[in-house]
């Protein structure tokens, strides 16, 4: 992805992110608002329900008009219109609160027409058990705004309680969005974050790689000269020293080609040159006595290939150092005496090739691991083997380029086993 595209992406993610975030908060404000409203209407029926009651356990005239007026958010001045009991208020307001679910907190006061001021008479609980007895409702009342006589005023003390509670669910799942956003935006950052180091990580192993081949080249033309000389003229020792240098800068080589090779597939710069192959050609090509005679380990190769159609679609170039890469693993990691057995096998419409040998095999704990990048099997202080842990990542990326299944199968004592899956054609 390229870094214009990789920016473009995230305004887009950031803009759809304060999307949803603008989104949640209309969303919860909006609701905060209807039940606010919800809440009000049903304080003003309950109040007008307990007027009505007070008219008619007393036989008076009820205020047609408007009995309950909402003087501010939380304070409501309720007209009676005739002398009530205050017993029977408090047991009315409850059972009309109760009635409409409105389990919530409040005060009232009554006017006394006697001393022209409002008495005070407690703070109520949520269940209406009297809370406190001590208090003042002059915020709510101002005698010069009407012309009541018998009325009392109510304060809705648990107002902000009372919807937090009515919106707890609303609130909860609305948290649980924005710690689900919170944690893609984090995901998101992480993940470019994480793009951009192995972008420059695989930057620099090509431009390592790359600066290496060059000495590899002088030093291996520098070999070839001095192993040119006329042996009969020069010491044995310095033929030796020669070829000492030969073989190191080869495989110095062969170490750099697999750190370019695994850095240009896992990049996808490897184009694939697909082609219809004869897989049992290719093996046989591979597997041949003449290509491991120069090895210093005896080395025996078992062919069982019993697969019936081995025509498959495959990059053979990579195909061969698949078999190459197994091949030298199971050569290094083995004594003197190797036994490499290659196999295939019909198993629906895939061929099973089987690479299996006699090694010191691999820990069950690390199988999964050992396709993973520089990732190479603990030994303590002992390194008998060099590499950089790439062969078998190189291997696994090859196959999954060409959508094969890779398995493997390995104990500490009975050696390896590779199993891949290949489609047929």
């Amino acid at each position: 992805m390229r870094v214009k595209q990789i920016r473009h992406t995230i305004i887009l993610g950031v803009l759809a992110l304060i999307g949803i975030v603008s989104i949640q908060i209309y969303w919860l404000f909006t609701t905060w608002g209807m039940q606010q409203t919800q809440l009000d209407e049903n304080i003003w029926l309950a109040l007008k329900d307990v007027t009505t009651q007070i008219n008619t356990l007393h036989d008076c005239q009820a205020n047609d008009l408007n009995p309950v007026q909402q003087i501010n958010e939380t304070c409501y001045l309720v007209d009676a219109s005739c002398d009530f009991n205050q017993t029977n208020l408090e047991y009315l307001i409850q059972a009309n609160f109760n009635k409409r679910n409105i389990n919530i907190e409040h005060e009232f006061a009554i006017f006394n027409c006697d001393s022209n001021q409002l008495n005070y008479i407690g703070k109520y609980s949520e269940s209406g058990k009297l809370i406190s007895t001590k208090g003042s409702l002059a915020h709510c009342y101002n005698e010069e705004e009407h012309e009541l006589v018998y009325f009392f005023c109510i304060n809705i003390t648990g107002r902000n309680v009372y919807l937090f509670k009515k919106m707890q669910l609303w609130l909860v799942l609305s948290l649980i969005v924005l710690i689900i956003v919170l944690f893609f935006t984090f995901t998101i950052f992480s993940f470019f974050r994480q793009k951009q180091l192995a972008e420059l990580q695989k930057d620099f192993i090509n431009n390592m790689t790359h600066e290496f081949k060059t000495p590899i080249s002088s030093i291996n033309i520098a070999a070839d000269v001095l192993m040119s000389f006329d042996k009969n003229q020069e010491p044995e020792r310095f033929i030796n020293y020669a070829k000492i240098i030969k073989q190191e800068n080869s495989r110095l080589n062969k170490q750099v080609e697999n750190v370019l090779r695994a850095a240009r597939v896992e990049k996808g710069k490897t184009l694939m040159d697909m082609e219809q192959l004869h897989l049992h050609e290719v093996i046989a090509e591979v597997f041949s006595k003449e290509l491991f005679q120069n090895n210093e380990k005896e080395i025996e190769i078992v062919q069982s290939l019993q697969a019936k159609s081995d025509k498959i679609k495959a990059d053979k170039l990579h195909l061969t150092n698949i078999l190459f890469n197994l091949s030298d693993n199971a050569i290094k990691y083995n004594g003197e005496k190797v036994k490499l057995t290659i196999s295939t096998d019909d198993l629906g419409r895939n061929i099973e090739l089987k690479i299996a040998d006699n090694g010191i095999g691999i820990p069950k704990k690390y199988n999964r691991k050992v396709f993973k990048k520089f990732f190479r099997v603990p030994t303590g202080n002992v390194h008998n083997v060099k590499g950089f842990g790439l062969g078998l990542f190189y291997v696994k990326q090859v196959c999954d380029t060409h959508n094969w299944k890779i398995l493997i199968e390995s104990e500490v004592g009975n050696g390896t086993k590779f199993k891949i899956l290949i489609p047929k054609q």
